[in-house]
């Protein structure tokens, strides 16, 4: 029997649409845990934020990281919560939310949501 599919929310769903207006950069881990290879990666290279990183665990696995001002985060998480970061938020600004997040159709509920963080954009 096949397993059913979890639903990505619009939340999500929005936040994948602001991520891929983001660089992407992949890497091995090494002899390195994930985490530890995409830090390094970052300090070697000097990356300034916003960037993804694809972080290849073996044949079968790749990790995925979000460098934000804030830090290091996992890329699901940013992409949840995409509003909390102010980099992301010039990205959305200088498309516009417009043609940003046209055909998603969030509700009233995603729209409170998110302007309860607007905090974080100060």
């Amino acid at each position: 029997m096949s397993k059913k599919r979890k639903r990505i929310s619009r939340r999500r769903l929005a936040g994948q649409r602001v991520l891929a207006h983001v660089p992407t950069f992949h890497l091995e881990t090494g002899e390195h845990k994930p985490v530890t290879a995409a830090r390094r990666y970052i300090a070697e290279a000097g990356l300034k934020f916003p960037a993804l990183l694809n972080v290849r665990r073996n044949e079968h696995t790749t990790d995925r990281f979000f460098w934000g001002e804030k830090g290091l985060f996992s890329a699901q998480y940013a992409e949840e919560n995409h509003f909390l970061f102010p980099s992301l938020r010039v990205i959305v600004d200088s498309i516009g939310e417009e043609n940003m997040f046209q055909g998603l159709e969030l509700t009233s509920d995603d729209w409170e949501e998110i302007e309860e963080y607007e905090y974080a954009f100060v």
